[in-house]
């Protein structure tokens, strides 16, 4: 008597287990990789200068060329501190912008039709 309460018991709990989950097809949002690279160095002791490139993962099957980082000019950026905007900056021939170093900055902008934010 006492094995057919167990195993009653464990047939429940199985299905419980096995019918409490809800397949959900699609996520809340969708997830887009960024189409840029921001790599940031200080300049000096009050700025800060942003480089963003382009990856070109062409070569990523070939172990002597990899993926390589192609500097972006007239890219438009608008860099944001404690969600104040500083400004809307270009990029330069070289990719590169220089702003004042305030702390928490977020950059924002948009390439081939993708939005970006690096914060």
């Amino acid at each position: 008597m006492k094995k057919i309460y167990q195993l009653a018991l464990t047939a429940v709990v199985a299905l419980l287990i096995l019918t409490s989950c809800e397949e959900e097809p699609d996520m809340a949002f969708d997830r887009v990789a960024s189409p840029v690279l921001l790599v940031t160095d200080p300049v000096g002791t009050d700025d800060i200068q942003a480089t963003f490139y382009e990856l070109d993962k062409s070569g990523i099957l070939d172990q002597n060329i990899g993926i390589d980082s192609i500097p972006i000019p007239n890219l438009s950026i608008e860099v944001f501190s404690s969600n104040a905007s500083l400004g809307t900056f270009t990029t330069d021939a070289s990719g590169a912008i220089t702003v004042q170093d305030l702390g928490d900055l977020a950059w924002v902008g948009e390439y081939k039709g993708v939005k970006f934010r690096f914060q």
